[in-house]
């Protein structure tokens, strides 16, 4: 696999899976849909499971800076099958 090829693949975000943030202190920001992110990683690994897969690491609710956000978040282990070898872990949040 090249080195971009990747990359390139997952770079652009199309405008239908794009959605603006309409309020609170992320207000004009670009919310990504999830559901097109597992489309993407299924349509370059395959299969959830099998071409890639998570791990949740851990999970907390949070009040933001303004006092009536409330964030909810999990961070992850995002795991990739290259050339039938599983990457090490891709943390996110």
């Amino acid at each position: 696999m090249e080195n971009l090829e990747i990359y390139n693949a997952a770079r652009t975000v199309p405008k239908e899976a794009q959605k603006p943030i309409g309020g609170g202190r992320l207000k004009g920001m670009t919310d990504i849909n999830p559901m097109w992110r597992i489309k993407l990683l299924t349509e370059l690994f395959g299969v959830c499971g099998f071409g890639w897969k998570y791990e949740i690491v851990n999970k907390w609710v949070e009040t933001a800076m303004a006092k009536d956000e409330i964030t909810a978040n999990i961070e992850i282990n995002l795991y990739i099958k290259v050339d039938g070898e599983w990457s090490a872990p891709i943390p996110a949040v």
